[in-house]
C-alpha cells in the first residue's frame, strides 16, 4: 500500500511564513484601533494582491490574539522619548536647528566677525553715543514738546477737517486747472515766463 496518496479537494496552503507582515499588521492596529485587518493587511503588502490578501485573513483570524498580545508588549516596551510639553519642537529637530546655526556661523564666520568687530569699534561706539546725546538734547526735546502741543494737534485738526479737504479738492479740480493753465497762456503772451 502506498502511504504517499494525494489528498482530495482543494491543496494545503503555502508554507510561507507571513509572521513578519501579520506582526506588522498587528503594530499598525495597535497604533490606530480604528483600522480594520483587511486595510492594515493591503498597508502592510508591497503589491496587495486578492490570493494574498485572503491568506493573511485567514491566518489573522487563526492568530490574531497572539499577534496583538506581542504587537502591544512591544508597544509598551518600546522607550518613547521624553518630551517637554512647553517644547515647541521635537529633540531632534532642536539639534538640527542648533547644527544649522552652527554651520552658517562657521560659513559667515569671517564677514560676521568683521562686522561685529566694526559695529564695537570706538568710532562706531562714539557715532552711537552721539546720535543719543542728539536725540536727548534741549532742541530736540523742545520739537518733541512742539509736535505734541496742542497748537500742533489744532494744526493737524484743522488740515484734516472738512473745509481744508474741499478747498484741496476744489484747487485740485478740472476747473482750477484750466484756471491755471489760461493764467500760463497769459504770462506766455505778454512775453514773461
Amino acid at each position: 500500500m502506498n502511504s504517499n496518496k494525494r489528498s482530495r479537494g482543494r491543496p494545503v496552503g503555502t508554507g510561507l511564513d507571513d509572521g513578519p507582515t501579520l506582526k506588522k499588521v498587528a503594530d499598525m492596529i495597535v497604533a490606530n484601533p480604528s483600522l480594520r485587518p483587511t486595510t492594515a493587511i493591503r498597508r502592510a503588502l508591497d503589491k496587495p494582491e486578492p490570493s494574498n490578501i485572503r491568506r493573511l485573513q485567514v491566518k489573522w483570524k487563526a492568530g490574531k490574539a497572539e499577534y496583538m498580545a506581542e504587537a502591544q508588549a512591544r508597544r509598551a516596551a518600546a522607550s518613547t522619548p521624553a518630551r517637554r510639553v512647553s517644547a515647541p519642537y521635537s529633540p531632534r529637530r532642536g539639534r538640527n536647528i542648533v547644527e544649522a546655526h552652527r554651520k552658517m556661523q562657521e560659513a559667515l564666520g569671517p564677514g560676521f566677525r568683521a562686522a561685529q568687530e566694526m559695529m564695537n569699534s570706538p568710532g562706531m561706539r562714539a557715532a552711537q553715543e552721539a546720535a543719543r546725546r542728539y536725540q536727548e538734547s534741549p532742541a530736540m526735546r523742545a520739537i518733541e514738546e512742539f509736535r505734541n502741543s496742542p497748537t500742533m494737534r489744532a494744526i493737524e485738526e484743522l488740515q484734516n477737517s472738512p473745509t481744508m479737504r474741499a478747498m484741496r479738492e476744489l484747487q485740485d479740480s478740472p476747473m482750477m486747472r484750466a484756471a491755471r493753465e489760461m493764467e500760463k497762456v497769459q504770462r506766455l503772451l505778454k512775453g514773461g515766463f
